[in-house]
């Protein structure tokens, strides 16, 4: 496998999100951890894409090879629930999450897949406290070598 450096794992999970036909995603002006302040101007199908920690695996380190690694990946979005159809929203809420879920884990999209592999671990959701947005979390795991040279 040849190697794919962290920032350009981030930006490929962010353009295949954004290609997703019909969904309406955009990417937050605003790092994954400070996702919570996007305004609510352009919150709903916003999205960040977090890299976060990477654990070297049992491989060799070479500089000709690169350094296996095995990345944290988290993908939060927002979608508002609007007050008199909070249910119907509750659900293409879940209905968006698993369209995002199934085009990541799309292995044919030469785009986002060349020298990387992706697993699903986990998703949580949380209602903000005004309760206008359902904030979800998509938790990945890639599996990549990152240049040493």
């Amino acid at each position: 496998m040849a190697t794919v450096q962290l920032s350009s794992i981030r930006s490929r999970v962010a353009t295949a999100l954004e290609a997703i036909t019909g969904a309406g995603l955009k990417e937050s002006p605003l790092p994954f951890d400070a996702f919570g302040r996007t305004p609510n101007s352009i919150a709903h199908k916003a999205f960040s894409v977090g890299i976060g920690g990477s654990n070297a695996m049992d491989d060799r380190q070479r500089p000709t090879e690169g350094a296996m690694l095995q990345t944290d990946l988290d993908i939060t979005f927002a979608f508002r629930l609007r007050p008199l159809d909070q249910l119907t929203d509750v659900d293409n809420q879940l209905n968006l999450e698993n369209t995002i879920i199934t085009a990541l884990l799309d292995r044919s999209n030469a785009t986002l897949y060349p020298n990387l592999h992706i697993k699903l671990i986990s998703t949580n959701r949380a209602l903000t406290d005004s309760g206008e947005y359902i904030l979800s979390t998509l938790s990945f795991e890639a599996l990549h070598f990152i240049p040493l040279s």
